[in-house]
């Protein structure tokens, strides 16, 4: 005859083995009630299982171990890198050739298929090439959404968007719109790729974010000393 009727929740055993771990060296006669078997069918030892499940969280484990460490690798380049960039930044003294400089970097040290820096602003106000000014009227229609709630947009971009910034005949698809901090003139640095999943929005941009921190840092020195 049973006291009671109410029947354990699987929860409850969980949680009672895992206040009570000796249990089954306590009372070696319950491990005769347990059934554990193979997918196969066939029976095995409650060691054997218990064995098998320590491997099994161990490899996922170690894999994420290896994963750590893989990224860890990643982010000591990539800082490695960007530190050798700030350093071209902060030694170049000519305007123009700060702004090449840093799109060679971009595609030959970073990977960057495509590498713009704009200004927002008249042709002949700071004596740089002119394909690197786009007017402040048609920049303020195009950009001012994207600059409405970040000051770094990643993800797909306009045809029309791509024409301006990289030529009609572009094929890029996604890409990277990082507003300057400049206090001496607007403008942007861009990344594009022509491949999808390449620049997600939920990627990490603290290592870009302090690049064009002092970037424009640097194109402000460079134009007061210009002035």
């Amino acid at each position: 005859m049973k006291l009671f009727s109410k029947s354990l929740k699987p929860e409850e055993v969980i949680n009672f083995l895992k206040e009570n771990p000796e249990f089954f060296i306590d009372h070696p006669e319950a491990i005769e009630y347990l059934e554990i078997k193979h997918e196969s069918g066939e029976a095995v030892s409650f060691i054997e299982k218990q064995v098998e499940f320590i491997k099994s969280k161990n490899l996922a484990t170690s894999t994420q171990l290896k994963e750590f460490i893989l990224n860890a690798k990643a982010n000591e380049l990539l800082f490695t890198k960007v530190k050798n960039l700030i350093s071209i930044i902060l030694n170049t003294e000519d305007l123009e050739n700060l702004l090449t400089a840093t799109e060679i970097f971009f595609i030959e040290e970073l990977g960057t298929e495509k590498c713009k820096l704009l200004f927002f602003t008249q042709e002949e106000l700071y004596r740089v090439n002119a394909k690197r000014i786009i007017e402040p009227e048609i920049a303020t229609k195009t950009f001012s959404k994207i600059f409405k709630e970040t000051d770094i947009f990643l993800g797909k971009i306009s045809n029309e968007i791509a024409s301006l910034i990289f030529g009609a005949k572009t094929n890029i698809r996604e890409g990277v719109i990082g507003k300057l901090n400049s206090e001496k003139i607007a403008g942007i640095l861009v990344m594009g790729s022509s491949k999808e999943e390449k620049y997600s929005p939920e990627n990490d941009t603290l290592f870009l974010n302090f690049t064009i921190e002092v970037l424009s840092h640097q194109i402000d020195r460079l134009i007061e000393n210009r002035d």
